[in-house]
């Protein structure tokens, strides 16, 4: 934990217990990830290669050979998770400088250059979120790769499509061919790994070769390709289909690259084409957007002002502050115009329980405390023991910056969104689908 300053009067005190919380000051996070996936189902910020699809079915397809149940010496890897251990570890080896952004590549150098096994020790600390399963499972499910935790009917497609791309006759199916010997290869390092809970090959093995031959994240094949681009295209929930025949054209990609990435312009774009019920979700997240951007200025410029005094800093200091002075005005008389907009989507309820203090018209130094004061709220409210506030707070209501949140970077008072709603993992999708220059 950070040293804590040693100063005296100090209303409250850090719990010893309560770890730092260094993202989402202002717990307008979740309500921004519900309007993306509402946007886009099944694709996350953290997407970034849609070929892990394939790896997955890959996996699914080995790894039916275990029964349910079934875990590693360590307790806890189950064989999916034996295999990305296998995967990421021969994408690192074989990698000549190619492993970058791959998930867990790091903790896989590290093992490499140790010369010790990759193992659950080794690996990621929460591998089911941060490895490459976690991060794509539910863009899995959403197409039907996976279903139930066994093989879906798009898994099987695309795994018929993979083989015989890859010269892989047999991987389906218990015809002998080179895939029924790769599968028959990869079943077999599965079980030494579950026996001796890590990795149990060694550098020599021939399989980290094949594993990055056939399932480099960046190298699909064409008809693969095309494959995952029209499953991403098939979208009977959300909006992804309006959304990625937009991106994918000319329009779309001349719009991405001019506004130099901007989604407020590229959303503005899409909604001219767009039918009414996209329109009234582009203009929702364009309202909530302009609510957030109103708040992070001024709480990132009250950040600054607290590390330029480099001392105890009141409300009426930070009510001075041009950005506080406007959100203490539009940011009330904005409120309930997010409200109404956020209805259709079951997600007003969820902004005024969290926030309706900041929709008080007061003057701005009431407002600078109501949004501090906010921020301590909502570090407070984080799972699983709540977080450290960004400040200390004194007796006098005066504040003091903690040395881990100093900054000289003032918020950026302009139109852009505070929160991404997934437009830049759909042009890493496309990029590597070649749907896009």
């Amino acid at each position: 934990m950070a040293t804590r300053l040693m100063v005296p009067f100090l209303s409250e005190k850090d719990d010893a217990e309560k770890s730092e919380g260094g993202i989402d000051p202002l717990g307008l996070e979740a309500i921004a990830d519900a309007l993306g996936t509402r946007l886009v189902p099944g694709v996350r910020e953290r997407q970034t290669h849609p070929r892990y699809l394939t790896a997955m079915a890959v996996g699914l397809a080995v790894c039916e050979r275990f029964d349910e149940g079934v875990f590693a010496a360590d307790g806890v890897s189950e064989p999916w998770q034996v295999f990305e251990w296998y995967l990421v570890e021969g994408l690192v080896r074989t990698s000549s400088g190619r492993s970058r952004g791959v998930p867990g590549s790091l903790k896989a150098s590290k093992a490499i250059a140790e010369k010790v096994p990759l193992s659950a020790r080794r690996y990621l600390k929460t591998p089911s979120v941060f490895g490459f399963h976690g991060i794509y499972r539910l863009l899995a499910r959403t197409l039907g790769v996976e279903q139930g935790d066994r093989l879906g009917d798009f898994g099987f497609e695309l795994l018929d499509i993979w083989s015989r791309e890859r010269g892989l006759h047999g991987f389906i199916g218990s015809a002998d061919g080179p895939g029924q010997s790769l599968k028959q290869q990869l079943v077999r390092a599965i079980e030494d790994g579950l026996e001796s809970g890590a990795t149990a090959r060694m550098a020599g093995w021939a399989g980290w070769n094949l594993l990055r031959e056939h399932l480099d994240p960046l190298e699909p094949g064409d008809q693969e390709a095309d494959l995952i681009l029209r499953a991403l295209r098939t979208d009977q929930k959300g909006f992804r289909t309006p959304t990625i025949e937009f991106l994918v054209s000319k329009a779309g990609q001349d719009v991405w690259n001019e506004s130099e990435h901007s989604e407020r312009a590229w959303h503005a774009a899409l909604r001219i084409t767009a039918n009414s019920p996209l329109q009234q979700l582009l203009d929702t997240i364009s309202l909530y957007e302009r609510f957030c951007r109103l708040c992070q200025d001024a709480f990132d410029d009250c950040l600054c002002e607290m590390t330029r005094m480099s001392a105890k800093t009141s409300p009426k200091q930070l009510g001075e502050l041009s950005s506080v002075q406007k959100a203490s005005v539009e940011v009330p008389a904005l409120f309930y115009d997010v409200l109404d907009s956020l209805d259709p989507y079951q997600m007003a309820t969820r902004l005024r329980e969290s926030c309706e203090s900041l929709a008080t018209r007061c003057s701005p130094s009431e407002w600078a405390k109501l949004l501090t004061d906010h921020h301590r709220d909502t570090q407070h409210r984080k799972p699983p023991d709540g977080k450290q506030p960004w400040f200390e707070r004194f007796d006098d209501d005066t504040l003091m910056i903690r040395p881990l949140y100093r900054r000289d970077k003032p918020g950026r008072h302009d139109d852009s969104y505070v929160h991404a709603y997934r437009t830049t993992p759909l042009w890493s999708f496309a990029t590597d689908l070649r749907a896009v220059s």
